[in-house]
């Protein structure tokens, strides 16, 4: 899963009206179907000045909705999501779309199903990381970043 080259101006340069120089936050939409790890997702990246959680979706026809909305730089998504419309519409349709559309400049699952049919499906969509939901916040937070600002 590579990363490409985006227009974004996340962590670009900005001068402040004090003449200080300071980073745009990179900005983030979550993606979980549950609120108690949007929550929790939330808190860990609002604590890192250099985050912006600019939006919550519960699933992933919402999260391709935020996603043309708001623009994020990067989509922290869940793969298992269920669809209100009770289609197969999971975190990785979602991703396709998203990539599809070029909504973002990058797009992480995070799951508890880390098989080798999960990856491949995610890898297929486009999907820039995939992370298991054990990874510790540093991890997260180091994964964040280095998908933000490729060398």
């Amino acid at each position: 899963m590579e990363f490409g080259v985006s227009n974004s101006t996340a962590g670009l340069p900005l001068n402040l009206p004090d003449g200080k120089m300071t980073k745009t936050p990179i900005r983030i939409l979550v993606v979980d179907d549950r609120a108690a790890v949007r929550d929790s997702l939330r808190t860990i990246l609002t604590l890192e000045e250099d985050f912006e959680v600019i939006g919550e979706a519960a699933n992933g026809r919402e999260a391709v909705e935020a996603a043309r909305t708001l623009q994020p730089d990067l989509v922290l998504m869940d793969l298992e999501m269920p669809d209100p419309a009770g289609q197969p519409f999971d975190g990785i349709s979602a991703c396709a779309s998203i990539k599809h559309d070029q909504l973002c400049q990058a797009v992480i699952i995070l799951t508890v199903h880390a098989d080798q049919f999960s990856r491949q499906r995610a890898q297929a969509a486009g999907v820039d990381l995939f992370l298991e939901k054990g990874v510790t916040s540093f991890e997260l937070l180091n994964q964040v970043r280095r998908l933000a600002h490729p060398l």
